[in-house]
Parts: structure tokens; sequence; C-alpha cells
């Protein structure tokens, strides 16, 4: 029972992260201030590093055997 809760919790937070690299991605296509686009960049690197990681520890409760594929990375 807590594990499906964590898992819950753990696809929410994944949803989240993918919107926000979404967001990311559009947002550079209408910025033209270098600095804003380098910002922009890192932050969407550092999401796709939270995003690894919480899909790993989503993958880690589920039950062994049993592992989701993802469309992106």
């Amino acid at each position: 029972m807590i594990h499906a809760i964590r898992r819950n919790f753990l696809a929410l937070k994944i949803r989240a992260l993918e919107a926000r690299i979404d967001g990311c991605t559009e947002a550079l296509e209408h910025i033209m201030d270098p600095g804003t686009q380098y910002r922009i960049q890192i932050a969407r690197r550092n999401s796709r590093t939270d995003l690894a990681r919480l899909r790993a520890a989503y993958n880690a409760t589920l039950p062994p055997g049993h592992r989701r594929t993802w469309r992106m990375a």
C-alpha cells in the first residue's frame, strides 16, 4: 500500500517535471536575450537530471520483473 502511494506521488512529480521541460522548450523559441536563454537551458538541464532521478525512484517501487519504459530521456 505504501509503495502504491509513493508510486502515485512520484508519477505526479514526474508529470510536473515533464510539463516544466516542455514549457522551457517552448519559451526558448520566443526568447531572444542570450542571458535568459542560457538560464532557461540550465533550468531545463537540471529538470532533466531530476526527472531521471525520479524515474529511477519510480521504477524502484515496482515489483521485481516489472519496469516501465519512458518516451523521453
